[in-house]
């Protein structure tokens, strides 16, 4: 099989600047030299001048060299920085947003460990400390030797059967996410050899298609109904509208996880507590090991308690946070109707 290069990679050759003079700044430079000394690069997408979490992991973590040490036995670090005080050319910020398209990049930190051609092997999104980067170097460079080994395998002389094997152990190393991207020559001949997908691969990734694309038409839609200013003026009408979603066909658990998740913040604003079970029993059910469906669980568990709570509480009187909370929305107990 022959290695691929991604177009984004033999395009952008010039450096970016801004980062610490311990690590490149110049990605393809840095898969130039991974090819030499066979390994792999680490890209490290970062925000120096505004993004929290990305200023301390730099501090806490990337900057030590015991890490920096840890990373770079298998991986030539590279940042690529996208602040918003510092001065940066229109070439830097295109090449910049190009290697952030290129990589699904939709957070920050994130790191993506690739090879030396620039395919993701393992991918790792938010803060971490010392010791969980140092672990994800190593999980990182464990995907990269096997990814390696199995394209190099690919290279050789195999049966049919052999290279279906071997597609399938290697799609299954990287990160899904990466693959219709970067492993499509991989995944095109893996359909050939395996027509009726008995891998399951496309399938999942099928999935994964369908799933982003439902959760794009989620946000759309309660964008375009402004469903959380209407939450505040008239949450009936909010709700109904939520109700509808849930009743779309072909929705994924995901999606109406989120839905019901929403519906279930709406009423605890409300104060309507004594609708919660039902809407939190749906949410747990579809997805019990989801964050979501933990969070509903835990939820539930407690609903006897809260019930309890507002209950005790007045007409006019907002019910107490828990230590150390903030308060995000208002959430007053709303007057007894008035008797007829």
């Amino acid at each position: 099989m022959k290695t691929i290069i991604i177009p984004v990679v033999a395009a952008l050759v010039a450096g970016i600047a801004g980062a610490s003079e311990a690590w490149s700044t110049n990605p393809a430079e840095a898969m130039q030299q991974a090819v030499a000394q066979k390994k792999g690069v680490m890209l490290e997408f970062t925000g120096s001048d505004w993004c929290g979490a990305c200023i301390m992991q730099k501090k806490q973590a990337l900057s030590l060299p015991k890490v920096q040490e840890g990373i770079t036995a298998a991986f030539i670090p590279v940042e690529l920085d996208f602040p918003r005080k510092k001065q940066q050319d229109e070439q830097t910020k295109a090449m910049l947003e190009t290697y952030k398209k290129s990589y699904g990049i939709t957070g920050f930190p994130t790191l993506v460990y690739t090879d030396a051609q620039g395919r993701p092997v393992h991918t790792v999104v938010g803060y971490a400390n010392p010791d969980q980067v140092m672990k994800d170097a190593v999980t990182a460079a464990e995907a990269l030797k096997t990814q390696q080994a199995l394209t190099e395998k690919l290279a050789g002389r195999l049966t049919d059967e052999q290279r279906r094997n071997a597609l399938v152990q290697l799609l299954k190393t990287v990160p899904q996410s990466s693959i219709p991207t970067f492993y499509k020559p991989s995944l095109e001949e893996l359909a050939k050899l395996d027509p009726k997908d008995s891998s399951g691969i496309r399938a999942a990734l099928n999935r994964k298609e369908l799933l982003n694309t439902q959760r794009e038409e989620l946000a759309d839609t309660f964008r375009q109904k402004n469903i959380h200013i209407l939450a505040e003026q008239n949450p009936g009408e909010a709700l109904s509208i939520m109700d509808g979603y849930l009743k779309k066909d072909g929705l994924l658990p995901e999606v109406k996880q989120a839905v019901l998740m929403q519906k279930v913040n709406l009423l605890m604003q409300q104060n309507r507590v004594n609708e919660l079970e039902q809407p939190l029993k749906e949410a747990v059910a579809l997805l019990p090991e989801s964050f979501e469906g933990k969070m509903c669980g835990r939820l539930l568990e407690k609903l006897p308690e809260i019930k309890k709570e507002r209950g005790r509480l007045k007409p006019g009187e907002e019910p107490p946070l828990p230590p150390g909370a903030i308060r995000a929305t208002k959430m007053i107990i709303p007057p007894a109707p008035a008797k007829k």
